[in-house]
């Protein structure tokens, strides 16, 4: 397998950033944060001779963000740190692969820039869309092609890496051993009995004053915005009809099925690389196509003569028509031939075809009249591109130089200036719906008064951003909260004494009685004899781990253990009898998969090494904030 096919194959691991980075930013919004007069600004890292800017981390950590898929249980400080790590391990990375002098030629970087959906038009990479979009911004095809050039070098030096690690027979023995392994254990469950006792105010207090975090009203802000728009601005441009038109003829394949034929052939190929042998095998095919003009069995005579050992044996039949899989020669015949038809001898690298539509289902498309509306606002809005990144890059000039304002942007951009309510960092109206709307709102520079970068949402829309108002959080009155803290401690006493009694069960386990006598002095009854593998979805998950984690019974001793589910409840239980899976796969492909995923470990953990010890040899200076 080829590098760029196992980059088309395998977009991922630990080097998938290369091409999320170098392609996966939105083309339209390309460059609009790229703005700030680098030399006043004190950068975040320097690796080797490259500074790192907080732009470059809060890129990193919007993509971070976005990877979350929106969960809110994350510290925005510890993922702005783990961004700002990501971007240096890239980084020292790059910077070895050119110490290397690694190198990726222009061929292989054009293959693989061709496959990139967004130049494409109807499934086949466009010429003219490829321009127009670099163009759009900013970047020429040099430039683009030298950002993929350096994203394959890397991606080379990765799997340079991550290619020399494997795993031995034995180690995959053990593996299986252990991955098919089967438990069996008995198992008991403690719920959580109610507590319905009142508490006293002191106690009230003493869980109010200790836990005063959590009874706050939430910080609010208010913003003032601009918003950059490719809609709006794409209604004010003017297309002709003659624009629409040729949108749709680029388009058409999207709005209904194209032409299929489904075709069959008769290969005659020569006896020897002269002259008089290619003169041959052309006399042999035209006395061929006379047959078949005669009356001549297609089916029967590719059987009989085609030199294509696969199609013969099916009469000839290649399929339907793949224009890309064809030489141009053998292509321009096909598409021009009618149904029925045989062609004269087309020749190829191959040598001579006898080429015959059998089947042809016509194209069919969506009217253009049907589609005039939408693709009008299609050719406007690929109009107004150049402009929107135009003024993004504008818009993300005049904030930066006016930091304290909105006013003169707004003025200059012909922008009005937005407002919100108030609203929390979790939750808003509006605007302030969008998360990273509320994460710049909330961003320590601008709740210190300035105004925000850019903020992207989606491809079409740019906002920049201060704060109008801001509340800080304040503390609930106890008595607002009272009904809650209240249930709190019940729940928390609750937990306490379900806890105590599986410890105490527990150690009963252990000191010598049968988890069946133990239980039935509280009342409870076991669960016995359920096997268990490391797949079973018998018992819940925790148990389950719990299970497989606890070690091997002995002769005269349960392997007993007890875990805590998140609702408060426990199990406890025992271990009776452990028994090993097949050391072998049942078959080849289990196997396979089994040495893959070990090796796949390894190599990650050999890479992860690979890039401390660069971070080590290369020097890494990281500027703390206060």
């Amino acid at each position: 397998m080829s590098m760029l096919q196992n980059i088309r194959e395998r977009a991922q691991g630990i080097m998938a950033w290369v091409m999320l980075i170098v392609v996966g930013v939105p083309f339209v919004m390309w460059g609009i944060q790229n703005y700030i007069e680098t030399g006043k600004e004190k950068p975040a890292a320097v690796v080797g001779d490259r500074e790192i800017f907080d732009r470059d981390v809060s890129r990193a950590y919007e993509r971070m963000v976005g990877e979350l898929g929106g969960s809110p249980d994350y510290d925005e400080k510890e993922l702005r740190r783990a961004a700002l790590d990501q971007i240096v391990s890239e980084e020292v990375i790059s910077q070895n692969a050119d110490a290397m002098k690694l190198a990726v030629s222009d061929d292989e970087a054009r293959e693989l820039i061709q496959t990139l959906p967004y130049f494409q038009v109807a499934g086949q990479f466009d010429k003219e869309k490829y321009r127009s979009s670099l163009a759009t911004q900013g970047v020429t095809p040099e430039q683009f092609v030298a950002k993929i050039k350096r994203g394959l070098v890397t991606q080379q030096l990765e799997q340079s890496v991550l290619g020399s690690a494997f795993a031995t027979p034995a180690e995959v023995a053990t593996l299986l051993r252990l991955k098919n392994q089967e438990r069996q254990i008995d198992y008991v469950k403690l719920p959580l009995k109610p507590v319905t006792r009142d508490f006293k105010d002191q106690e009230i207090k003493a869980y109010y004053d200790a836990h005063i975090s959590e009874f706050r009203n939430p910080e609010k802000v208010a913003i003032d915005y601009l918003q950059l728009n490719l809609d709006d601005l794409a209604k004010k441009v003017t297309v002709s009809e003659e624009d629409v038109r040729k949108l749709y003829e680029e388009q058409k394949g999207n709005y209904g099925t194209p032409e299929r034929r489904k075709i069959s052939h008769i290969l005659i190929t020569a006896e020897g690389a002269t002259p008089e042998a290619d003169a041959a095998a052309l006399k042999k095919a035209q006395e061929l196509r006379e047959r078949l003009l005669k009356g001549g069995d297609f089916v029967a005579l590719a059987k009989e003569a085609s030199a294509d050992s696969v199609s013969s044996k099916q009469g000839g039949d290649l399929g339907y028509l793949n224009k890309d899989a064809q030489e141009p020669s053998f292509t321009e015949a096909a598409v021009h031939l009618k149904l029925g038809e045989v062609s004269e001898p087309v020749k190829t690298s191959f040598g001579y075809h006898l080429i015959k539509v059998t089947e042809l289902v016509p194209a069919s498309y969506k009217p253009y009249e049907s589609l005039h509306e939408e693709l009008k606002k299609l050719a406007q809005k690929n109009s107004a591109e150049t402009a929107f990144y135009e003024r993004g890059q504008k818009l993300a000039e005049m904030t930066f130089e006016h930091p304290d304002s909105l006013e003169e942007t707004a003025s200059t951009l012909g922008l009005k200036i937005q407002q919100t309510v108030l609203f929390t960092k979790d939750k808003g109206e509006g605007i302030a719906e969008e998360e990273a709307i509320r994460k710049a709102a909330f961003s320590e520079e601008v709740l210190a008064g300035k105004n925000s970068e850019p903020v992207e949402l989606g491809n079409e829309k740019a906002v920049v951003l201060r704060v109008r108002d801001h509340e800080v959080a304040t503390d609930k009155s106890m008595d607002s909260v009272k009904a809650i803290i209240v249930g709190q401690l019940r729940n928390q006493e609750a937990r306490d004494e379900a806890n105590q009694r599986a410890q105490a069960l527990l150690e009963a386990v252990r000191q010598g009685k049968s988890l069946s006598e133990a239980s039935k002095a509280q009342g409870l009854s076991v669960t016995q004899g359920v096997a268990l593998l490391r797949t079973s979805e018998k018992v819940p998950m925790e148990l389950l781990r719990a299970a497989f984690s606890t070690g091997r019974p002995v002769t005269g001793k349960l392997s007993a253990g007890e875990v805590a589910l998140p609702d408060g409840a426990h199990f406890i239980f025992a271990v009776t009898q452990v028994k090993d899976g097949a050391e072998a796969a049942k078959d080849a492909k289990e196997q396979e998969s089994a040495a893959e995923f070990m090796e796949r470990g390894y190599a990650q953990l050999e890479y992860a090494t690979f890039v401390d010890r660069l971070r080590e040899l290369i020097d890494v200076e990281i500027n703390k904030k206060d």
